[in-house]
């Protein structure tokens, strides 16, 4: 049986993220690129677009943090033999509290401001949520930060604060990091934790995720 593993990186990124990780020798592994969203789509009808890119039977999912709840939604859509979820999330009550809050309050209207005044100033707050710790890492989170389209960013975040969530698949592994800023682990149930481990982890901390996934993908 041909088994294959489909890599989904975070808000923004790509595939440079997943660069440390290391994967058994009988998968064939491809990277599922974020596809630009069509204006007022819906996660689901996203992630069915996303859906339709992957192009094999026997596939396990991949998804760091924004591209682990995308990871759900695919699987919600169609067969996969296992997700596995790294720094993010897998259910509505693991969201934090400050994304309920922004929700409540309407501060999701404040995406309607000029591009010049929401994400021009943002590289501060995004390397201290990411717990970026190297010149190396800085320097990649500042490449995605110049690229990353902002009406990709206006869709994502809308995304990120109203996703609800309760399907979990019947086979999901949950890698979390203990120090995480973004997703804090006091209100995720992990499978693995890796203690010091920050947002940034898939890249950070890959010895230890590269020890679990050795475990996970048999």
């Amino acid at each position: 049986m041909d088994k294959h593993l489909y890599l989904l990186s975070g808000m923004g990124a790509d595939e440079r993220i997943f660069r440390h990780l290391s994967f058994p020798a009988d998968y064939t592994v491809h990277y599922l690129d974020w596809l630009t969203p069509i204006p007022e789509e819906t996660f689901s009808a996203y992630a069915a677009r996303m859906a339709a890119r992957i192009e094999h039977e026997h596939v396990t999912l991949i998804g760091v943090s924004f591209g682990g709840m995308l990871s759900l939604e695919i699987a919600r859509l169609r067969p996969v033999e296992k997700v596995i979820l790294i720094s993010s999330i897998k259910t509505t009550g693991e969201k934090p509290a400050y994304l309920a809050w922004v929700r409540k309050t309407g501060l999701l209207h404040l995406l309607r401001l000029p591009d010049s005044i929401i994400f021009t100033r943002r590289k501060g707050v995004v390397k201290l949520f990411l717990n970026a710790e190297t010149a190396e890492e800085h320097e990649l989170l500042s490449e995605y930060m110049k690229k990353t389209a902002y009406g990709y960013l206006r869709w994502g975040i809308r995304e990120v604060v109203n996703w609800r969530n309760d399907f979990i698949p019947s086979s999901l592994v949950h890698i979390h990091g203990g120090k995480d800023k973004t997703f804090p682990l006091k209100l995720i149930k992990a499978d693995y934790v890796i203690p010091t481990g920050g947002h940034f982890m898939v890249y950070n901390r890959a010895t230890e995720i590269n020890e679990i996934l050795k475990k996970e993908l048999k």
